[in-house]
């Protein structure tokens, strides 16, 4: 099935309106256990970032429009029992800064290899969520000496053999007058919001800013991912590390029919459809989320 790269430039940045409109359903609260924001230099950009836990790396690569704080509290939680944790903010996005006036997917990429420089971490793990999954392919092309295993959740390769979602969520994320629980149900299979009318009480405690005109800086990111001879497509042969694809089998936003299509690709992937489960899986489901992760690194 082919697709219009435009329609999935809508979906995302709708997915990002969800996380923002979400902020305004949570209650405030301060956890003495978050560490604190620590950053570093790279190039045209300074890069806000958090560590958690201890043991062997693994670098967490968020979603479109969204900041490190938007990460499941429960699925941190768990993973940082086993792993060092590292959840940063995109280049002008959150905390970071950014002096650059356009960047691709590539250019997230090397601002992750420079993070982990600065860092002193020659080799690490690697999870990246929704565009944060672009993130982590471009990275694991372009560096794979740095990676040791690579876990890709609810993404898809870019080009335009991307699969689109269906035309009734087209319309609820392409629709201005869309209301906040309409644009939340996304997230979620149908049969799950039917026994949880407040989807919002799910999400994390998000207080980091909204920058929109790296927001829009992304948009174009995004454009030139789903664009024809864009993503990775081309270049997925190339990863020999262990792969993990996972996703809902009702992920209404990035059908998982999109991992399968990584998965003929990857050779050294393995592939996981959580039944009941959809784009908010980590949400939905933290803690099935994060023992899939764990196992899968473990193994």
């Amino acid at each position: 099935m082919k697709n219009r790269p435009i329609v999935l430039i809508f979906t995302v940045i709708s997915i990002g309106i969800i996380l923002i409109l979400s902020n305004s359903c949570m209650k405030e609260s301060n956890d003495p256990s978050d560490p604190e924001v620590k950053y570093v230099e790279i190039t045209k950009a300074k890069i806000a970032y958090k560590i958690y836990g201890s043991g062997d790396p693994l670098i967490m690569c968020i979603g479109y429009a969204s900041n490190m704080d938007l990460w499941s509290t429960k699925a941190i939680e768990m993973l940082q029992k086993k792993y060092q944790l590292i959840v940063f903010d995109y280049r002008g996005m959150g905390f970071s800064t950014n002096t650059d006036t356009s960047f691709t997917i590539g250019t997230l990429a090397d601002d992750v290899s420079e993070l982990l420089n600065q860092l002193n971490i020659s080799k690490t793990h690697v999870l990246g969520w929704s565009m944060g999954g672009y993130v982590a392919q471009m990275f694991a092309i372009k560096h794979p000496e740095k990676v040791n295993k690579l876990v890709l959740y609810a993404t898809n390769c870019g080009d335009t053999i991307t699969v689109n979602p269906s035309q009734d969520i087209i319309d609820i994320l392409s629709n201005p007058s869309s209301t906040p629980l309409e644009l939340l149900s996304t997230l979620f299979p149908d049969d799950w919001l039917a026994n949880h009318s407040e989807p919002w009480k799910f999400l994390p405690d998000a207080k980091e800013p909204y920058n929109v005109e790296t927001i829009g800086l992304q948009y174009y990111a995004v454009q030139n991912w789903l664009s024809p001879g864009g993503g990775s497509a081309g270049h997925l042969t190339q990863l020999k590390m262990p792969v993990l694809l996972i996703c809902g089998n009702q992920d209404k936003v990035v059908p998982n029919i999109n991992s399968s299509i990584l998965a003929d690709s990857i050779h050294s992937s393995s592939i996981i459809k959580v039944q009941d489960s959809g784009h908010g899986m980590m949400y939905q489901m933290p803690e099935t989320f994060a023992n899939y992760v764990l196992i899968f690194l473990a193994e």
